[in-house]
């Protein structure tokens, strides 16, 4: 799209001489001479108007390219009117000169002031049209160019509401948790109850986190609570979460959830072998560490932790980092502080 078909090379072969019998045929029928082109089409003043056209097609088309490269200090309309002048100067003298040679080298004299008008105006208008068609394209491919940014920017934002929407459903944690529920419906009711209400807490703060910018960190740090209290109802599994108290931070909506979702569904599911996750805070970061029982396949485990760094870029330039240290795993959370 951006490539004007000008600068083609089947165009710059073909385009010349068509324009060039134009040229001829203008010129016959402005001097009243049509019983030429009946008897002789194909003579000599054809071959110069081809000619003329090639050379002044050529010379537009450097000068749209010169125009089009160089970065001009100047405005916009300033700028076109400088090329349509420099182009139209420089048509005039070079078909002015041309015609000066080929009348004095074949036919034997000057001509006159009234054929060098016709000439001069016929291929102007000639390197006009080029301009025009290059403003045409122009504009043509910066309309589109918006549209095609437009569209993309409406794809991104479609994409990533499908996403997160997605992360909302957590279809992995809802059926799970369902399972359990239904064995627990059988055999301990009252526990079947805690589930649901942890379920129910869990759900609607993640299916509302959409209209939240940033969170507290005890808010979000109370639905982990419900998030961990939710899995130790499933089969096999043992977590604890030690925080603490009096962690002064902002954090993104269902940043934590789903880091420590993806901690525990890296880890192995054993009942004798509990997970403790101990969250603190330094003095940039928010420090989750734990002692690392990875699974033997954990594909997929981690993948919402590269939509909370998307998120967290957004906020700071502080990147969220994971690392290890003396056999535990580490996870730095960057601290929000907002100022009032």
């Amino acid at each position: 799209m951006k490539t004007l078909f000008v600068h083609h090379p089947l165009f710059r072969l073909l385009g010349p001489t068509f324009s060039g019998v134009i040229v001829y045929v203008l010129i016959l029928l402005i001097n009243n001479n049509v019983d030429q082109l009946q008897e002789e089409f194909l003579g000599q003043e054809l071959y110069v108007c081809i000619g003329l056209s090639y050379l002044i097609q050529e010379l537009s088309r450097w000068l749209l390219l010169f125009f089009d490269r160089r970065s001009f200090s100047m405005s916009r309309s300033f700028r076109l009117l400088m090329q349509i002048s420099v182009s139209v100067c420089l048509c005039i003298l070079l078909v002015t000169g041309s015609i000066f040679w080929y009348y004095h080298s074949f036919i034997g004299f000057s001509p006159n002031w009234r054929e060098l008008n016709i000439f001069n105006a016929i291929f102007s208008t000639i390197t006009l049209i080029y301009i025009l068609l290059y403003i045409s394209h122009q504009f043509l491919y910066r309309r589109n160019s918006e549209k095609l940014t437009r569209e993309m920017l409406i794809k991104e934002g479609i994409e990533e509401d499908f996403r997160q929407f997605k992360r909302g459903i957590n279809t992995d944690l809802l059926f799970e948790s369902l399972e359990s529920l239904i064995v627990l419906m059988r055999q301990h009711k009252d526990k079947a109850d805690d589930l649901l209400h942890a379920l129910s807490i869990v759900y609607r703060y993640i299916l509302s986190e959409k209209k939240m910018e940033l969170v507290p960190f005890a808010e979000e740090c109370r639905i982990v609570d419900q998030l961990v209290s939710l899995f130790n109802h499933l089969p096999y599994r043992q977590i604890d979460i030690q925080s603490t108290n009096g962690i002064q931070a902002w954090v993104v909506p269902g940043a934590l959830l789903a880091i420590v979702e993806s901690i525990i569904r890296s880890s192995i599911a054993s009942a004798h072998a509990p997970l403790l996750l101990q969250v603190e805070e330094t003095k940039e970061y928010i420090l989750i560490h734990y002692e690392p029982h990875e699974r033997l396949e954990a594909d997929g485990a981690w993948d919402k932790l590269e939509a909370v760094r998307d998120s967290y870029a957004v906020y700071t330039d502080q990147l969220l980092k994971v690392a290890s240290e003396a056999g535990r795993q580490q996870i730095f959370i960057p601290k929000l502080i907002l100022d009032h």
